[in-house]
């Protein structure tokens, strides 16, 4: 087994794991690639990729945004992690990862932040006025201009360039209002991700209008996000909508605490 930096032609050798994850985002993957090489690790076996972690750094963090490795070769995670963390420069790292899985990072001193839901909307019918003067409200015209704002209150750091640009694809979906942006994308044919949803304190009939815009844009395929499970309110509008929970994940970070406003943050 070759364990190392992930080679240009990745996608040639990733089949495996795009079969064995419904929900593997392999453009997020291309685009982390395409911006922080050096934080893109692969784990080879017979010329194919059986895992892979990859991160983006922001201006005071690095995000591990891509963990994914084949059951059969579940260890090897730990080797993957020790490669990012030895060339993270001694940043400060944190990562959203499935619960039964963060002993893997609790090995280096990782600590749980907070624990997320994945919500996953099937596609069940959801009966909501969806009107013109809505779709105006929502139509994502200041989308720049409010997503830089507020995306800074909530996560105090500099993510301007991933917002703008990294975390945005051909696919992309960007609504918001003057308290609040959502973004989300194609993840493959059947799932859409939401990712980043964020909103000011007590912008919660904004919130909703966002929400229900996404639905009727996107309603049609399964839609996913990952949101705090500590956070009642955003928890309830999900489940207002016919969101399921499924599977619990930890926040977890090496060095300085994010200082993230959860209340605010309606899908990472």
């Amino acid at each position: 087994m070759f364990v190392g930096y992930l080679r240009n032609d990745f996608e040639e050798d990733i089949q495996d794991i795009l079969n064995s994850d419904k929900l593997f985002e392999l453009e997020l993957l291309k685009q982390t690639y395409k911006a922080y090489p050096q934080y893109c690790f692969g784990a080879y076996e017979d010329g194919k990729v059986v895992g892979v972690v990859s991160a983006y750094e922001f201006g005071k963090h690095i995000f591990i945004n891509v963990v994914k490795v084949m059951k059969a070769y579940e260890d090897v995670l730990t080797r993957l992690f020790k490669l990012l963390i030895q060339n993270a420069s001694s940043m400060n790292i944190f990562i959203l990862i499935e619960f039964d899985k963060k002993h893997y990072v609790e090995a280096f001193n990782f600590k749980e932040h907070s624990l997320f839901i994945r919500f996953m909307h099937s596609g069940e019918a959801v009966p909501f006025n969806f009107s013109n003067s809505i779709a105006k409200q929502v139509s994502g015209e200041d989308y720049e201009k409010v997503s830089k704002r507020i995306d800074k209150e909530v996560f105090m750091d500099d993510r301007e360039e991933y917002i703008k640009n990294d975390c945005t694809f051909s696919n992309s979906l960007k609504l918001s209002t003057q308290t609040g942006f959502l973004h989300s994308y194609v993840v493959n044919k059947r799932h859409i991700k939401i990712s980043p949803w964020l909103m000011q304190s007590e912008s919660y009939l904004d919130a909703e209008k966002l929400l229900r815009g996404v639905l009727y844009y996107r309603g049609l395929k399964k839609i996913f996000a990952y949101a705090p499970k500590g956070v009642k309110e955003i928890c309830e509008l999900y489940e207002s909508y016919k969101f399921k929970k499924e599977g619990t994940f930890a926040l977890m970070y090496l060095g300085e605490k994010p200082d993230l406003k959860l209340e605010n943050l309606y899908a990472i």
